[in-house]
């Protein structure tokens, strides 16, 4: 099948204009202008006029299960009394819940142009349930909590058992070892061996807020009281910034997802660097907590591959008829905060860079001979140059998502299968 239409913005620098591209299966086999691909004998052509078909975008952080949050949470106290507020609401769901809202989650990723994202799984078996129930293509890391010595082989044996269950059913399956203030030392560095055994990448919350800053440098604050009163034992506090933390405790895996990076010191970005670690930044989570500036130019400048996440609607603020997760909403965030970054800089990050942090770069995140057929469509209103800010500043549902050459999402019912 070709389809046609006005733009394709496939990559960076690769805006192709009266343009077609030819999906065979579930790949992408020819891009280029129309005159350029005609159609074989008997192949379908599909022209959808005035539009622009873009990758499909790839979202580098997620928690699905809690999408039914949206409005519940406050953040006007400390990160501290947030993380209470999250236990305490948690407790009252159901399995029913998670699944409605995982399902719920899904939906708006779909919607909104989302082919592929990495979520954080909280609740053993879940993924493994709701898989089948969606098309999106959901890579699954079991989220990993033990702060106590006696923990560790508990967290071996339940990311094991996940893995089993998780890996056939995705792209790409991890672990989350959820923070290293809920995560012991030796637990740290027994996952990232586990996942280096097995090649398997890791994400982390790390460096996300001022209490976590000051548990580890200062050895105070509401987090660290908090943990205290859990039974952690607080002996690794005081002694350096989180990111020093992780590394100290041998916690980076060969392919680690650092979430957040709020706080970071000049020595933190060299360690994040030696570490090959790809950094995943959410924006409205990081506006709507009131977190320090995420500093994109200095990451950037020492090579680090800086990717989108949508974080969860328990973290964006929002009430729960107004918030949805949305990649458009979260490039558009960023650009408020960071003018100077290029449209097309901002649309990396939410495709091709997700994509590599993932290791699936030569997958998916262009519009590439070979790549897997994930792709969104949006109206053009405007002239070729103006594509990336037409896309980057797109307010609601695509008008059509394809993954791997079937659509999966459509505003437009004629628009072919």
């Amino acid at each position: 099948m070709i389809l046609r239409s006005r733009a394709i913005w496939a990559g960076r620098g690769r805006v192709i204009g009266d343009a077609a591209v030819r999906v065979r299966g579930d790949r992408i086999t020819d891009v280029g202008g129309c005159r350029e691909l005609p159609p074989d004998d008997g192949e379908p052509v599909v022209d959808i006029g005035e539009s622009i078909i873009f990758p499909a975008f790839v979202n580098a952080h997620c928690h699905l299960e809690y999408s039914g949050l949206a409005g519940e949470l406050s953040c006007d106290g400390s990160f501290a009394d947030w993380l209470g507020q999250m236990v305490s609401i948690k407790r009252s769901l159901t399995h029913d819940d998670h699944e409605a809202a995982w399902q719920a989650g899904a939906d708006m990723l779909l919607r909104t142009g989302c082919g592929t994202v990495v979520n954080i799984e909280s609740l053993p078996g879940l993924y493994e349930r709701m898989a089948p129930e969606t098309p999106l293509q959901v890579c699954p890391f079991t989220e990993l909590i033990g702060y106590h010595p006696e923990d560790v082989s508990a967290l071996v044996d339940l990311a094991k058992r996940e893995l089993t269950a998780n890996a056939p059913l995705a792209l790409n399956a991890g672990l989350s070892a959820h923070a290293p203030y809920t995560v012991t030392p030796e637990a740290l560095n027994v996952l990232a061996m586990l996942a280096d055994e097995h090649s398997l990448s890791t994400t982390i919350h790390l460096a996300e807020s001022d209490d976590e800053w000051e548990m580890f440098t200062d050895g105070t604050g509401s987090l660290y009281e908090t943990m205290e009163a859990l039974g952690r034992l607080m002996d690794d506090c005081g002694m350096g910034t989180p990111v020093q933390h992780l590394a100290k405790s041998g916690g980076f895996a060969k392919k680690t997802l650092v979430v957040h990076a709020n706080r970071l010191t000049e020595a933190d970005v060299e360690l994040l660097r030696k570490a090959d670690a790809d950094v995943v930044h959410c924006p409205r989570s990081c506006a709507w907590f009131g977190h320090g500036g995420f500093d994109y130019d200095r990451l950037a400048k020492a090579g680090l591959n800086i990717c989108l996440g949508t974080d969860s609607l328990a973290s964006i603020g929002g009430g729960r008829n107004a918030a949805a997760l949305d990649m458009f909403a979260e490039m558009q965030e960023f650009s408020r905060r960071q003018p100077s970054v290029e449209y097309e800089d901002i649309l990396q990050m939410a495709t091709t860079n997700g994509a590599k942090a993932m290791r699936l770069g030569n997958e998916i995140g262009q519009i590439r001979d070979g790549f897997k057929a994930d792709m969104a469509m949006i109206p053009l209103d405007g002239t070729l140059s103006q594509v990336p800010e037409m896309i980057l500043h797109h307010r609601g549902p695509v008008k059509m998502l394809m993954l791997a050459g079937r659509r999966v999402f459509s505003m437009d019912d004629s628009i072919v299968d």
